[in-house]
C-alpha cells in the first residue's frame, strides 16, 4: 500500500514538472532524479528553512560547503577505506547475488 502511494505522488510530481528521471532522453538512470522548474523553487526554499532553523539562529553553527572530492587520506582517517564494502542482495527467484548499486 505505502508503494502505491509513493508510485502515485512520484507521478504526480512528473506530470506537473517538479521532477522528471536523470538523463530520461538518454533511456534513464534508475533512482536517479532531475529537479523541473517547480522541483528546484521547492528544493530551494526547503534549504532555506533549514539553514535559518539549524545555522542562521544558532550561536554555536557556522557555515560550511566543502567539496565532495577529497583526498585519499581523508577516506583512511575516517575508516571508510578499511570499512567499505559493496551491498549485496539474493535474488530469492534466481538464487543470485547482485551488488546493490548495479539494479
Amino acid at each position: 500500500m505505502a508503494e502505491d502511494k509513493l508510485t502515485k505522488i512520484v507521478s504526480l510530481c512528473r506530470r506537473r514538472g517538479f521532477v522528471f528521471g536523470g538523463s530520461e532522453i538518454y533511456g534513464g538512470l534508475a533512482s536517479f532524479w532531475d529537479y523541473g522548474p517547480l522541483g528546484v523553487r521547492l528544493k530551494k526554499k526547503i534549504k532555506d528553512v533549514w539553514w535559518d532553523t539549524y545555522v542562521n539562529r544558532r550561536n554555536d553553527i557556522v557555515g560550511l560547503d566543502s567539496s565532495i572530492i577529497m583526498h585519499e587520506d581523508v577516506f583512511r582517517a575516517s575508516g571508510h577505506l578499511e570499512g567499505f564494502a559493496d551491498l549485496l542482495v539474493d535474488c530469492p527467484g534466481c538464487k543470485k547475488r547482485f551488488r546493490l548499486d548495479k539494479l
